[in-house]
């Protein structure tokens, strides 16, 4: 064995116990990085909510003109009593971002599985100099 080789298995045997002690695997992979985005849904009309709606907000990917835009994130929250604005939080990993593609987030709110309010503009986040925020605006659906 040669000196170098020798000098990394004196290296690793010194440094693979401090990694067990602070209860660090060397050969797991990598936990992965998230990205957050947060901010709150809410709508002009002054109505109550009820208690059963459920509140649907979506972080997508809108980049391909001609397909249907992929969902990335998906944050389902009951009403349960609150009323608008509804903070929210989605999460995806860093690595599903590119820099290149364009992002946004959309919401609805349902009640008994039929749509009240739906986003109707697009809310960008994450590229172009976009932030990690979005304040979403729903409009109500005519019944």
């Amino acid at each position: 064995m040669n000196k170098r080789a020798a000098l990394h298995v004196l290296l690793a045997a010194a440094v693979l116990p401090l990694f067990a002690a602070c209860g660090v695997d060397p050969s797991a992979p990598p936990k992965p990085e998230f990205v957050r985005v947060t901010g709150t849904v809410a709508y002009r009309e002054r109505i109550a909510l009820d208690p059963s709606a459920e509140i649907v907000v979506q972080l997508l990917d809108v980049s391909r003109m001609d397909a249907p835009a992929t969902v990335l994130a998906e944050q389902r929250m009951r009403a349960d009593g609150r009323q608008v604005p509804i903070a929210f939080e989605l999460s995806v990993e860093a690595a599903r971002i590119d820099p290149r593609m364009r992002y946004n987030v959309s919401a609805r709110i349902l009640q008994d599985g039929k749509l009240l309010f739906i986003t109707d503009r697009a809310y960008p986040v994450l590229t172009y100099r976009e932030g990690n925020t979005a304040s979403l605006m729903l409009t109500r659906v005519d019944r």
